[in-house]
């Protein structure tokens, strides 16, 4: 099994497990008695709370490969159709292959900010996603053959789907295509993330 399946795994195991202990009310697009069907003067008396959640995904793995990846996400929901996030990128890796040779330890640091536009009617738990990372990573130099580092910005574009496990906690997936193909890039083609989505309001 390889590392990143190994990663994938790991995130998705533990946020069921969250899920399945979760408490909430908290209502989300596709639902009925959201607080967004209230009239615009509603929502604005009913709080900033209310159109805030937390979320965000994470990696974990532990051996030879060490891997530790934090990506939590502040999101504004401007209506029931769009939301606007936006959170730091930290991941760190360190590996010690002594039988192969080699060791290296390296930590990757940023923000992203994302977009999300919820589909209309029955399809109203698909979103059409656009996301943009600014990382400061280790960068390698074919010229002095020495590893600096520098900032590189990742646009992303793809879709997900956010399902409900109670009325204020929600499982995200989604599926993610790179359009920066410098040879630093830290994500592999498609980008598959799972993360996770709380509200703060009542």
């Amino acid at each position: 099994m390889t590392r990143k399946i190994m990663k994938k795994l790991t995130s998705i195991l533990f946020l069921l497990y969250i899920a399945i202990h979760a408490q909430a009310q908290y209502v989300r697009p596709g639902d009925s008695t959201s607080h967004y069907t209230q009239s615009p003067s509603q929502i604005a008396s009913s709080g900033l709370l209310n159109h805030l959640s937390i979320g965000g995904s994470f990696g974990l793995q532990f051996g030879d490969i060490t891997f530790v990846a934090l990506e939590p996400l502040l999101s504004y929901h401007f209506n029931e159709s769009f939301m606007i996030g936006i959170g730091p990128v930290y991941q760190y890796e360190s590996a010690d292959a002594q039988a192969y040779g080699y060791s290296y330890t390296s930590s990757i640091y940023g923000g992203r900010i994302d977009a999300l536009f919820f589909l209309p009617d029955e399809l109203s738990r698909v979103f059409i996603m656009g996301e943009c990372d600014v990382l400061n990573l280790p960068e390698f130099n074919a010229f002095t053959y020495q590893l600096s580092r520098g900032n590189l910005t990742l646009p992303m574009l793809g879709i997900g789907y956010k399902e409900p496990v109670t009325d204020k906690f929600f499982f995200c997936a989604c599926i993610l295509w790179n359009f920066n193909n410098s040879p630093d890039n830290p994500y592999t083609n498609p980008i598959i993330n799972v993360g996770l989505d709380v509200g703060l309001g009542r």
